[in-house]
């Protein structure tokens, strides 16, 4: 009987999304990292949230929005500066430090708006949230 359970559990746990990336800024105690969670099999939609940390200083879980949980999923990322980003989410966007993890804000997502450097991208590939960097840019010439 307890075989059965357990072979019964892996099979509902199974259809579960679960899964994070994560965007290293300057090694990993420096990152923001995104996750999805499906809460139960039987939900079509996963919650997503951000960690923004900087150890030993500060860790922070922020909860963004909710999205299919067998859709993609995008989110961009952009270098404002001084320990300041910016997370696009689909329609949504999140302005995020990583000075002290506490301030998450949501702002007016403008398309035209100027966000800063782009670093990268979080995207579903093959069923797996990955963080997909830009190309380093080099420093313009002096």
């Amino acid at each position: 009987m307890r075989k059965t359970l357990i072979v019964l559990m892996t099979v509902l746990l199974a259809g579960c999304v679960d899964d994070s990336a994560s965007y290293y800024i300057d090694g990993r105690d420096h990152a923001l990292t995104l996750r999805r969670q499906q809460g139960y099999f039987w939900k079509d939609e996963a919650a997503v949230s951000l960690v923004a940390s900087h150890l030993p200083e500060c860790q922070r879980l922020h909860r963004l929005t909710t999205t299919e949980a067998s859709g993609d999923l995008k989110g961009e990322v952009f270098s404002a500066g001084d320990g300041n980003w910016y997370l696009r989410l689909g329609g949504q966007l999140w302005q995020v430090e990583t000075n002290t993890c506490n301030s998450l804000t949501e702002l007016e997502n403008d398309p035209k708006a100027d966000l800063g450097q782009p670093v990268g991208s979080f995207v579903v590939v093959d069923g797996k949230l990955v963080f997909e960097a830009l190309p380093a840019q080099a420093a313009p010439a002096q």
